[in-house]
């Protein structure tokens, strides 16, 4: 980028804002909150919506893996550049990392299974408990240590930069799309977070309307007519 072309951007003179990484921690959280809802209450759970539901907690995982991957190759190292001191701490984040590959995959197999109708509702749950632990905390780790870092040394320009390497540029289009809709859903855009998005309030109001149903977010089907659909994304204060 050009050096006219920092100064002209506005984000290449603020802290960056890691509002994106909330929003993806939150939707995670409540999916696997509605998750285990329905697990925990097998009686919402037709034949059709267990695979379903299947199918949408492979799709977190796979997204969940495509987040530490791209974490793992290019925040850590970045941050790790410009903040050397903090290097214990990103140690302790890939090392978080890894302690969650196994249990992820464990719950991938049961998720399959779900789908295949070779196991139950509570093969699936067994797995998901044992996941819950380590991701839990390792989110809240990295939301109160690690993004303070990356607050304290980039740019919200590079935030932007990294976020595209890492994880956009790996989405066609019409996933974009589906990814966006679904890390919107159920978010409370009270006025805090709608300044920190900068982006105007009726782009947000088709995010959780119209555009939504033509993205077909992600797990829209498997909470329909539940008393999971009503959980909501919770949004950790910074």
């Amino acid at each position: 980028m050009s050096e006219m072309a920092v100064k002209r951007s506005p984000d290449a003179a603020r802290p960056a804002d890691t509002l994106t990484m909330t929003l993806f921690h939150a939707a995670l959280r409540r999916d696997l909150e509605r998750a285990r809802f329905l697990l925990e209450n097998p009686h919402w759970l037709s034949p059709r919506r267990a695979r379903s539901l299947g199918r949408m907690l492979l799709w977190n995982m796979g997204e969940l893996r495509r987040h530490h991957e791209g974490e793992d190759h290019f925040l850590w190292p970045l941050l790790l550049e410009r903040s050397p001191e903090s290097s214990d701490l990103l140690d302790a984040m890939e090392d978080e990392h890894q302690a969650i590959d196994e249990p992820l995959a464990d719950l991938e197999a049961a998720a399959r299974g779900l789908v295949a109708a070779r196991n139950g509702p509570q093969e699936v749950l067994a797995a998901l408990d044992v996941l819950e632990g380590p991701l839990r905390a390792h989110l809240e780790h990295e939301e109160a240590d690690g993004m303070d870092i990356a607050t304290r040394v980039l740019t919200h320009q590079e935030w932007k930069e990294f976020e595209q390497r890492a994880w956009a540029a790996g989405y066609t289009p019409l996933e974009a799309l589906r990814f966006l809709a679904w890390i919107c859903d159920g978010v409370d855009w009270n006025p805090s977070v709608l300044r920190r998005t900068r982006m105007p309030v009726p782009f947000w109001r088709v995010m959780a309307g119209p555009l939504s149903s033509i993205a077909a977010v992600p797990g829209a089907s498997v909470w329909a007519g539940t008393p999971a659909a009503r959980i909501r994304s919770r949004l950790t204060p910074r």
